[in-house]
Order: structure tokens, then sequence, then C-alpha cells
């Protein structure tokens, strides 16, 4: 087939394109020329920048569409647009957060949208959902990602917790150890978009792990397991954490309080695992990414998205969460 992605060099959209090419399909990457110039030497390259300039994509066809770089309702909806006529099927990377009730509530594929177009990033999500169904009605799957991890990982979520244990010591973990979690390995993604591609399934899914398949301290288990080091990971209830004034999900990633957000890891994805998603062991994820910490992978991140990325936790701050 011959396969366009809208991004291709970063994170998810590596791997989508790293999964064509061992597959053997054509592939195009429209990009901005700012990453990657090295990888995937096989692929055809388009310049330009979807928010500005698309004429590098037109009166080209290709067979699929996989748009891992839409942030933008408009922008989604121009190159939807454009696309329309030269393309067979579109996959859109969207994000649980198109759910209003997400993360306060459980959800699953068939829960309210947001249904506005305001700036926020779940209403702007759920709007290029619209956009792109409007321009390719019945040939668009909408894969509503979750909290996607493994090399190359430029937001740095996971890879905060494998850098963090690595150096040892006592180490406040959040939470509850039991507490469920769901991550999405990106590589089991990627494989996974490019088949709805290749099959033309049209919907929307909910693309991460099963409820309940890891807990917290199995991921976190594993970090210790993987690195070899010495970490002693001491557990902070919520209400701990709550009164030392810890920022959710930025000083401690992958951490909201459970009070105030308990559908955080309770997002139903039966459909897409009727669709095919399988999902990896998060040991092997963890440890993945471990390799490719070592190998040197945080520098190959620069600053792309780095205002995304949470900060290193000081020794002081610490010692603060881990007083009793």
């Amino acid at each position: 087939m011959r396969i366009l992605v809208l991004g291709g060099t970063v994170f998810l959209g590596r791997h989508v394109a790293a999964a064509a090419t061992e597959r053997g399909h054509e592939l195009t990457l429209f990009t901005r020329g700012r990453h990657g110039a090295d990888l995937f030497p096989q692929a055809e390259r388009l310049r330009g920048d979807r928010s500005q300039d698309l004429s590098a994509l037109a009166g080209r066809t290709w067979d699929a569409v996989i748009d891992t770089s839409g942030y933008r309702a408009e922008d989604v909806a121009a190159s939807a647009r454009l696309l329309a006529d030269a393309a067979g099927h579109l996959v859109f990377v969207s994000s649980c957060n198109v759910y209003p009730a997400w993360p306060a509530e459980r959800v699953d594929e068939d829960s309210p949208v947001w249904e506005t177009d305001e700036a926020g990033y779940g209403q702007q999500k759920a709007a290029a959902e619209r956009a792109a169904e409007a321009a390719m009605p019945g040939r668009v799957a909408h894969v509503r990602a979750g909290l996607i991890a493994g090399p190359h990982d430029n937001v740095f979520r996971l890879p905060w917790w494998v850098r963090r244990i690595a150096r040892g010591g006592r180490v406040p973990a959040p939470g509850d150890p039991e507490l469920p979690v769901q991550i999405v390995d990106a590589r089991d993604l990627a494989a996974w978009m490019l088949a709805l591609a290749e099959d033309r399934v049209a919907g929307a899914f909910n693309a991460t792990a099963p409820i309940g398949s890891e807990t917290m301290g199995g991921l976190l288990g594993a970090a210790v397991a993987a690195t070899g080091s010495d970490a002693a990971l001491e557990w902070v209830p919520d209400e701990r954490l709550q009164a030392a004034g810890v920022e959710p999900w930025v000083e401690l990633p992958l951490w909201l309080p459970q009070a105030e957000f308990p559908g955080t890891w309770e997002v139903g994805t039966a459909r897409a695992r009727a669709a095919g998603l399988r999902c990896r062991p998060a040991a092997e994820t963890v440890a993945d990414v471990w390799a490719w910490l070592q190998a040197g992978g945080e520098a190959e991140l620069d600053d792309w998205r780095a205002e995304h990325r949470p900060p290193e936790m000081g020794v002081e701050r610490e010692r603060e969460l881990l007083v009793r």
C-alpha cells in the first residue's frame, strides 16, 4: 500500500513509519523537516506545515493516511478536505481527552464527547474528529489514545520514572501500589493503527491497555528490576501528596488523586480489543525505555515539545514527601 504519515519522525509517528517500512509499504512522510532527517531513507519526504502550507500534498494519491500530528481542529479539517479524494482511508490519532467526563469518571467508547470547538486539548481533538469525519464520512478510524509509552517518548512521563528509579535510593511513589493503571506501548499502537489502515476499519476506539492489566506498583517495580538499582519505593498516600501541594501529573508523573479522578485508569477498550489491539506486558515497555535511555535516547529529543515534560524533582522536595 501507499501510506502517507502526517508526522513520522519523533515518537508515535516514528513507530508508525517503522512499522510501515517493515511491512513493505510505500511510505511518504509529510513533516516540517525539523527532526529525524536520517530516518527512513527509503521513504519519500514532503516538506510543509499543516497549519500554513499543504501544497506538497496536492495532486497526489495514497491508499491510506495516518495522521499522528493533528492537534488543532482547523488543521485536521484542512488536511482531511484536501485528502478526501486522494486517499481511501484515514486513521486519526485522537485522545481519551475527548470525553468531558474523563478522568473524573469511567468512560467507554460510547461515552459522550465534547461538542464545543473551544481551545482546550480535548475539545480540539473532538472537533478534529468531527472535521475528519465530515470530510471522509465512514472512512475514518478515530484512535482515542491513552497514555502512550515506549522508546523515543518525547513527553517523557514513563522515562521520568525509569530515570529516577535508576538513580536508586528512597523514591517517593505515588498513592496506592495496587492502583490499576493503563498504558499502551507506542509500537503496539503503531502496528495496530497500520492494520486499521490496511483493512480500512472505521469507527472510534479507545486505544490503551485493558482495565486492570497493570498496577502502579507493578509498573514502578518493573523499573526497579529493569535498571537493577537499589531504589526503595516508599508509597506516599494521596492525602499526604495533596497536603504537600504536589502538582498532579507534573511533579509526580502518572499520579492523579483518586478521590477526585477515579476514572483515570478506568477507560473501557472493548471495541479496540475487538478490532485487534493487543498490548505487550508493561514490564517489556519499561525495559525497552531503560535500554533507550542508556543508549542516550534522551539527547535525541532536543527541545521538541519540551514544555510538556515533567521537571526533575529536587532532593529536598523528595525528602519533604518522605518525612512521615
